[in-house]
């Protein structure tokens, strides 16, 4: 049986990788440092290595516990691009309370919601 293929991500080498995500749950491993992979989801696209804000952004998202996997309506859905973007989520989520992850994945900033 053939498995789908997902993204697996090693932020200190910025790298992807595509592997079968089925059975296999040894833990993977980067070619390059021998360094644990995230798994990013299905639906990831690379930043290019030199993109260093890309990558930045990239790292707290996948830290935060948001990947980019597929729905069956579609893409994974808003992700932040920028840090300015990272960076109003990241105030939003201190003035109101709501958990950064949640934060991260407005598409708009609800500010109205924290001036009480």
């Amino acid at each position: 049986m053939a498995y789908s293929k997902t993204s697996f991500v090693c932020l200190p080498c910025r790298a992807s990788y595509k592997q079968a995500y089925g059975r296999w749950t040894d833990e993977r491993r980067c070619p390059r440092c021998t360094g644990a992979l995230i798994h990013a989801g299905s639906a990831f696209a690379a930043p290019p290595r030199r993109d260093t804000a890309a990558w930045r952004t990239l790292t707290l998202l996948l830290n935060a516990g948001i990947g980019f996997h597929k729905s069956c309506c579609g893409g994974p859905g808003y992700r932040p691009r920028t840090r300015h973007e990272v960076r109003e989520r990241t105030l939003y989520a201190r003035r109101s309370g709501e958990s950064l992850a949640q934060a991260l994945l407005h598409r708009d900033v609800p500010w109205e919601r924290t001036a009480r």
